[in-house]
C-alpha cells in the first residue's frame, strides 16, 4: 500500500482523545441514566446505555481513522490500461565534478607514445552533442533535458524540444557552475526525474554520464526510484582504470592528505547503479552506437501498456460515512432518562 498525500496520516490520532473521552464519560453519563430510571429499571437502562454508549464511541474512532485513511490517497493494486506513446523525453544528467577534467592518457603501442586525451567532461558533451544531432528530422518528437551534477544538482535546460538550446547551455556545463564540491549523483539524477512532464504518455529515458567517483548520496536509491517510475536509465562510464591527477581551479593538481588526488572509473559502482534501475551500463568509448540504439528503441510510436496503482480512496471515505452514521444513530438511540 502506497499514500499519496501520507503527512496526513496524523490525523488519524484523533481517534485516541475521542477513545479516551468516550471511556471517561461513559461511568458518569450510565449513572445518570440509572438514577433517572428508577430502582426497578435501572441495571436494564445502564446496559442498553452501556451498549449504545460504547457502540457509538467505536464507531467515532473508526470513522476517525477510516477518514485519515481516505484523505491520504491509499493505493494499492495494478491496472493495466491501453495508452499511446507519443514521442520520448530524455533527460541528461551531466557530472561536472573535477575528476572529469582528468585527461585520461592513452598509450599508441605502435609508436611507443602516450597521447593525450580530451577530457572526460568533453568526451561526454561530445557524446551528448552526437546523441542529440543524431536525432536529426525526427528531433520534434523528443524533448531534452539537461541537469549539471557536482556536489549539487543544477537543471540547466528545462524539457524542450529545441535541441540547439540544449547545445548552447552545455559550454556552460562546467566544474564552476556549481560550487559545492563532491560528486553528488543521487541529487542529479532526482533532478532529471523531476524535469520530466506531467504526461505519462510519453517514453522516458535518462542518460547519466560520469566518472562514478568520490559518490555522495545514495545513488541505488534514486536509481530505485527511477525504476518505479518505470524511467529508463542508461549510465555511461568515462575514464579509464589508471588513476590519474585531478586538476584543480588553475590547472594544478589537487592536493590531498597524502599527495595529488587521483581519479580513475569506478565502474563498479556505476554498473550497480545501473542494475538497481533496471537499467544499461556503457563504457564511453562503446557508447555512440549504444546511446542512438537506446534512444531510437525508446521513441517508437503506438499502442502500449501503461499499469498504475489503484485509488482506494473512495473505500475509506465510503466506511467513514459508514461509521459516523453509525455512531449519529446510537448516540440518539441511547436511553437519556426513565421513569421512577
Amino acid at each position: 500500500m502506497s499514500f499519496a498525500r501520507p503527512e496526513l496520516l496524523w490525523l488519524a490520532l484523533l481517534a485516541f482523545p475521542e477513545l479516551v473521552l468516550g471511556l471517561r464519560r461513559m461511568p458518569i453519563l450510565r449513572a445518570s441514566v440509572g438514577a433517572l430510571a428508577g430502582p426497578r429499571r435501572r441495571a436494564a437502562a445502564e446496559g442498553r446505555f452501556g451498549a449504545f454508549s460504547l457502540t457509538s464511541t467505536a464507531a467515532a474512532c473508526l470513522f476517525a481513522l477510516a477518514a485519515a485513511l481516505a484523505l491520504a490517497g491509499p493505493s494499492w493494486g495494478a491496472r493495466g490500461a491501453v495508452a499511446e506513446r507519443r514521442g520520448l523525453e530524455a533527460a541528461i544528467v551531466l557530472d561536472v565534478s573535477r575528476s572529469m577534467e582528468v585527461r585520461d592518457v592513452k598509450t599508441d603501442v605502435a609508436r611507443d607514445v602516450k597521447i593525450s586525451a580530451a577530457t572526460r567532461l568533453e568526451a561526454a558533451k561530445s557524446l551528448v552533442e552526437a546523441l542529440v544531432e543524431g536525432r536529426g528530422a525526427d528531433a520534434g518528437s523528443v524533448a531534452f533535458s539537461l541537469v549539471a551534477a557536482k556536489g549539487g544538482a543544477v537543471l540547466l535546460v528545462p524539457m524542450t524540444e529545441d535541441r540547439f538550446a540544449l547545445e548552447d547551455a552545455l559550454a556552460y556545463a562546467n566544474p564552476d557552475s556549481i560550487s559545492v564540491p563532491g560528486t553528488d549523483l543521487e541529487g542529479g539524477l532526482r533532478a532529471a526525474l523531476a524535469s520530466f512532464s506531467a504526461s505519462g504518455a510519453q517514453g522516458r529515458v535518462v542518460f547519466l554520464f560520469s566518472d562514478g567517483g568520490e559518490l555522495r548520496g545514495d545513488l541505488r536509491r534514486a536509481c530505485e526510484a527511477a525504476a518505479a517510475l518505470r524511467v529508463r536509465l542508461v549510465v555511461v562510464g568515462l575514464g579509464g582504470s589508471v588513476p590519474f591527477p585531478v586538476p584543480g581551479p588553475d590547472g594544478a593538481p589537487l592536493a590531498g592528505e597524502k599527495g595529488p588526488v587521483l581519479s580513475a572509473l569506478d565502474a563498479k559502482a556505476l554498473e550497480g547503479a545501473a542494475a538497481a534501475a533496471g537499467g544499461r551500463y556503457v563504457k564511453a568509448s562503446e557508447a555512440g552506437a549504444a546511446l542512438a540504439e537506446e534512444l531510437g528503441a525508446a521513441t517508437g510510436r503506438g499502442m502500449r501498456i501503461e499499469y498504475e496503482l489503484v485509488d482506494r480512496s473512495s473505500l475509506f471515505a465510503l466506511a467513514a460515512l459508514v461509521f459516523l452514521v453509525a455512531s449519529i444513530l446510537a448516540s440518539m438511540l441511547a436511553p437519556r432518562e426513565g421513569r421512577a
